[in-house]
C-alpha cells in the first residue's frame, strides 16, 4: 500500500472517540511510518500542541491551509539586510 499523504503536508486530523486526550485540528505529517499489514501510520504534529502523534489515515483529511515557512521576508531585518 502507499501512502496518500507526504512529508510536510498539512491535514485536519479527526479527534479520537478512542482516544479523548487527542484534539482535532490542522497538523503536518512529519513522516510516513512504514506500512506492516496493518492501517497506515503517519507521525504528525499538531499546531495546538507540542508533541508529535502517531494517526492512522483515516483519522486524517486534506487541509487547505498552508505550511508555515520559515522565511522571515516579511521581518523587518530582512528588508534591511536585503536592501543593503
Amino acid at each position: 500500500m502507499q501512502h496518500r499523504y507526504a512529508v510536510g503536508q498539512m491535514l485536519e486530523m479527526r479527534s479520537s472517540p478512542r482516544l479523548s486526550t487527542r484534539p482535532a485540528g490542522l497538523c503536518e505529517v512529519i513522516a510516513c511510518l512504514p506500512h506492516e499489514g496493518g492501517p497506515l501510520l503517519y507521525r504528525v504534529k499538531s499546531r495546538n500542541e507540542s508533541n508529535e502523534r502517531v494517526v492512522e489515515e483515516t483519522d486524517l483529511t486534506p487541509s487547505a491551509a498552508a505550511r508555515p515557512s520559515d522565511d522571515d521576508s516579511g521581518s523587518p531585518f530582512s528588508i534591511a539586510i536585503t536592501r543593503r
